[in-house]
């Protein structure tokens, strides 16, 4: 496992936790610049690109500003990831509340130094590229998969964030 942050303190806590583990790393990565987190040497050493793996970016995306293409980021990591491999996205959205999600936006956004940008269905899965989509699909958190219909509250766009998993054909 490669886990990639450019927060200093996150990778402090990283580099505590996973003190002698050989299997798992943290990197000092920026998503909006791919290359550089799959030709670092952790990993390298420990991600084999010719086997299918997995790759999550949960709750990450929202943090990159369209200007810097999170589209384009996404594409060179899953153009890395072998046939077999899995993606999964959880990324905010403000599908189902869109005056909510962007007041409660503009509040956070100023008090923060990177901002958050919610997206639409359509531009969230536009990351997944060619991937074929794993049942239940692009869907609210509490839907992807529910232990039970009990877990499914009323409304699952309170959740504020879409949840998707897809496979590398």
């Amino acid at each position: 496992m490669v886990y990639a942050d450019i927060d200093p303190v996150a990778i402090a806590h990283s580099r505590t936790i996973l003190a002698g583990r050989e299997n798992a790393a943290i990197i000092e990565g920026d998503l909006r610049e791919p290359e550089k987190i799959l030709a670092h040497d952790d990993t390298r050493r420990l991600i084999d690109f010719g086997q299918p793996t997995g790759l999550l970016l949960v709750s990450v995306l929202h943090y990159v500003a369209d200007a810097d293409d999170p589209w384009s980021a996404v594409a060179t990591l899953r153009e890395a990831l072998a046939p077999g491999s899995y993606l999964v996205l959880c990324h905010g959205t403000a599908e189902g509340k869109p005056a909510v999600v962007q007041a409660v936006g503009k509040v956070f956004n100023r008090s923060v130094a990177t901002q958050s940008h919610a997206r639409s269905r359509a531009e969230i899965m536009g990351l997944f590229g060619d991937f074929e989509l794993v049942e239940p699909g692009l869907v609210h958190i509490p839907l992807w998969r529910p232990d039970s219909p009990v877990d499914v509250p009323s409304d699952p766009s309170t959740f504020w964030c879409l949840a998707g998993v897809a496979r590398k054909p």
